[in-house]
């Protein structure tokens, strides 16, 4: 009969841990277990979350990508490292890398990221400059071809003082964008 006790008591604690946002299925193993519970309760709670739909790894990384690409524009790489973290298995964090970043593109996020870091300080076309918004598009995330892609068309318009098309709103999200952003990428 205590066992009985302690599997209500887990499912009671996964319950109120997917309350405030969807889980992964590592994630509730990490936190039961972190609550002293046994590995019996922690199998037989898993199943019932599952059955019941509460947990779905695949919805879970969709949901949690598109979060982080929307709200921290991150890139590819970092998208990667921190679905992983969150213990999904491979097939699933590529599956749901190739769906997001069909739908966001990554070039279009990383101008946009750079045209914050500019607008933000005072950026004049220097190796120091440049470097710098290369090693801040690295840290979100972006691979080293699609920085490249982007330094060379911020230096075009630094070079040109073309710098008031970069002058949008920063809190637009990259899928928005106007289309002279679009020009900008395409060059």
């Amino acid at each position: 009969m205590p066992y009985e006790g302690e599997s209500k008591n887990a499912r009671r604690h996964a319950i109120r841990y997917l309350v405030y946002r969807d889980r992964s299925r590592d994630e509730i193993i990490r936190y039961l277990k972190k609550k002293k519970i046994s590995a019996n309760a922690v199998d037989e709670t898993l199943i019932f979350l599952e059955n019941n739909d509460y947990i779905n790894d695949e919805r879970f990384a969709i949901q949690f990508g598109r979060s982080r690409i929307l709200n921290k524009k991150i890139g590819k790489l970092r998208l990667e490292l921190e679905l992983r973290n969150k213990g999904l298995k491979n097939q699933i964090v590529k599956e749901t890398l190739e769906a997001l970043y069909e739908e966001y593109d990554e070039n279009k996020i990383a101008l946009f990221c750079a045209k914050k870091k500019i607008t933000s300080h005072s950026i004049t076309n220097t190796e120091k400059d440049r470097h710098r918004i290369a090693k801040y598009l690295e840290r979100k995330g972006f691979s080293y071809n699609i920085i490249y892609k982007v330094i060379t068309n911020l230096e075009q318009l630094i070079q040109n003082n073309d710098l008031n098309s970069l002058s949008r709103s920063p809190d637009k999200s990259p899928e928005t964008q106007e289309p002279s952003i679009i020009k900008i990428i395409q060059r």
